[in-house]
């Protein structure tokens, strides 16, 4: 079969339809069949018969099926996504570009260290593309700090991840859940509680949900804890659990194909999921406009979509 990288002018073949696009990312970000038959309308035969053709145009396999149950992407499939999601978010940005006035002026957006945050990189470059006399100036640091800046005045529009549950000392300013996803205790390998007597955490710094997720359980279950090693980056984070220097609490997305799940069997305790929470600053038309575009994009718009069909 052909290689994505080589057919990716395979792309402007007539054959390929948005709604075959529309049927793989859904499958690919929302994990079933069933659940991309919802969200696009359609029966969950009208979905894989897509997809069927779609691996047909592209000459390779893009999904990995088990019994006719949707069970990751193949390595091809993980390749072509990004390529997808571009097409549909740049299709979705020009249709919009025509449905509201362009945004000019100054933002400070905060986003978060402690979350893989969705595809914001790309979708502040098409809001940018869009908008030429608008200037976004961004600042990432961990959650606390992102509030911290927030209620200083030293930001217009901040990204904020939380347990759910937690609710952010923001004021009383608008807030917007954009995405909720598990949280999972890691290791290199199976490892039961009750054979340590002190348990190696692995973590973000201060100000991180998951760090103080991942005390708090500890605490509640009355089980000594230390940081065995701390660092903002995902990739050291993931590393250091992969070396086996200790366990970690990481959202689905972020755990590594070599690391281990560790729940109820093994004794740890509970964790919420984390919600990754979008507030602005109300006194500002601009703060507000730029928040509604966030949420109208694609990759934002689509786990906002998932996440109220699950509530």
């Amino acid at each position: 079969m052909a290689n994505i990288a080589d057919t990716a002018s395979t792309l402007t073949d007539r054959r390929i339809t948005l709604e075959q696009l529309r049927a793989f990312v859904m499958v690919a970000e929302g994990g079933s069949f069933a659940g991309a038959s919802l969200d696009l309308g359609r029966t969950q035969s009208a979905v894989t018969q897509s997809l069927k053709k779609l691996e047909q145009i592209l000459d390779c396999v893009l999904l990995e099926r088990r019994q006719g149950h949707f069970a990751g992407l193949t390595i091809e499939g993980a390749r072509f996504l990004p390529m997808a999601k571009e097409i549909l978010a740049r299709l979705s940005d020009a249709v919009g570009s025509f449905q509201r006035p362009p945004l000019a002026g100054r933002i400070r957006l905060g986003v978060p260290d402690d979350f893989d945050v969705l595809d914001i990189h790309g979708v502040l470059s098409r809001c940018l593309d869009m908008n030429p006399e608008l200037r976004i100036e961004v600042t990432s640091a961990m959650s606390g700090t992102i509030v911290d800046m927030f209620n200083a005045g030293e930001i217009d529009v901040a990204l904020l991840n939380r347990a759910r549950g937690e609710s952010p000392n923001v004021g009383g300013a608008p807030r917007k859940v954009l995405r909720s996803e598990p949280l999972f205790w890691v290791g290199r390998e199976k490892s039961a509680l009750g054979q340590f007597s002190t348990v190696p955490l692995v973590g973000f710094p201060g100000g991180c949900t998951y760090r103080k997720t991942m005390l708090l359980a500890m605490q509640r279950v009355g089980k000594p804890s230390y940081l065995a090693y701390t660092s903002s980056s995902y990739e050291n984070i993931r590393k250091a659990v992969s070396a086996g220097l200790g366990i970690a609490v990481l959202p689905r997305g972020s755990v590594g194909r070599d690391h281990v799940i560790l729940g109820a069997e093994e004794d740890f305790p509970p964790l919420p999921e984390a919600e990754l929470v979008m507030v602005a600053n109300a006194r500002d038309d601009l703060y507000r406009k730029f928040a509604a575009f966030l949420e109208s994009s694609p990759s934002v718009a689509d786990a906002v979509r998932r996440l109220s069909s699950a509530a």
